[in-house]
């Protein structure tokens, strides 16, 4: 399987609100507390990424992580702890779940950190990408440079 060449940011297909899958109406000013709406925000999140593992067998899943230094080292660290958690659930092998993960900050320092799409090494599997190459990511600050990360990924 080669590198994907359609570049689509949209993972799920638009549904009519309310529908199942769809994500909640936004609350009215004052009408509910914060933690709510996260929940019920998270509860959809979870929701469509099942349905993507049920609908798609082959995946290629790119992770932009930022780590200028507005983002700062503890919420870096929480960008990767999502990303952990949400690969968890796919199974990440070359016949179904490949995977990137791209750290920006500066543009000198665009770094593709994993990449199990474009190149093949023997051991490009979940428990490798989990227990060893996450958490050898490191945190480097600096500026932001969004646009150098999207060019990375593409």
């Amino acid at each position: 399987m080669s590198p994907s060449r359609n570049f689509s940011f949209r993972l799920f297909p638009e549904t009519a609100p309310g529908a199942p899958g769809s994500l909640p109406a936004p609350p009215a000013p004052g009408e509910e507390a914060a933690g709510s709406r996260v929940e019920r925000l998270g509860q959809a999140f979870r929701r469509r990424v099942r349905r993507l593992r049920e609908l798609s067998e082959r995946l290629e899943l790119v992770f932009l992580v930022d780590d200028s230094s507005s983002v700062g080292e503890v919420n870096f660290r929480s960008e990767l702890m999502f990303v952990r958690k949400l690969l968890s659930d796919f199974p990440v092998v070359p016949t179904a779940t490949r995977v990137a993960i791209v750290t920006f900050s500066s543009k000198n320092y665009v770094v593709p950190r994993v990449d199990y799409i474009s190149t093949r090494r023997a051991r490009q599997h979940k428990c490798a990408l989990l227990l060893q190459e996450i958490p050898a990511i490191s945190y480097r600050g600096g500026g932001t440079y969004t646009k150098g990360a999207f060019q990375q990924a593409a």
